[in-house]
């Protein structure tokens, strides 16, 4: 028999519990695409020119911007963006006001935005992967504690503004 003197420690708050960390998506999604099509095989979606190179950087740089934008909101209000992270305010308004995940569809206008002014196919077919596993893996688990966390106002934030866009 053994004596145990461990004090109890207190079970500590957590948020969301998502499946992974966001930005993966993104970042997999940027190298795997960049690698395939540069050594295993070109997938153009059209006659390439230069127009639709700055029009895609244009789309990547200005949903960048609008990532970095929301990102700072989270910061001004003290709080963490972590999905699991215990988040202590309902942000309704800016990027919000639009989407109920701006970071996650700025990521994924990334990865097509890239395809656009790459001419490659991978970009596209990384950015239809990564959508279904932020949906399942990130959004949902976030909004169940959303949901626990700030009941009814949630859910008219929820009746008011799409998931995506």
């Amino acid at each position: 028999m053994s004596d145990n003197t461990d004090p109890i420690k207190p079970v500590k708050a957590q948020g969301a519990r998502t499946s992974f960390f966001p930005p993966y998506a993104l970042m997999i999604g940027l190298v795997a695409s960049s690698i395939l099509d540069s050594f295993l095989i070109h997938l153009p979606i059209f006659e390439g020119n230069v127009i639709f190179l700055i029009i895609g950087l244009t789309i990547a740089v200005s949903s960048f911007l609008i990532a970095i934008y929301t990102l700072k909101i989270f910061s001004d209000n003290e709080e963490n963006p972590h999905p699991k992270s215990v988040q202590h305010q309902l942000f309704v308004g800016g990027t919000f006001k639009y989407s109920r995940n701006p970071i996650y569809l700025a990521m994924i206008i990334i990865l097509l935005s890239c395809g656009l002014a790459f001419n490659s196919l991978w970009y596209v077919v990384s950015a239809i992967i990564s959508f279904p596993l932020l949906t399942y893996g990130v959004i949902i688990p976030e909004e169940k504690y959303l949901e626990k966390e700030f009941g009814n106002v949630y859910l008219e934030y929820k009746k008011s503004t799409r998931r995506w866009l």
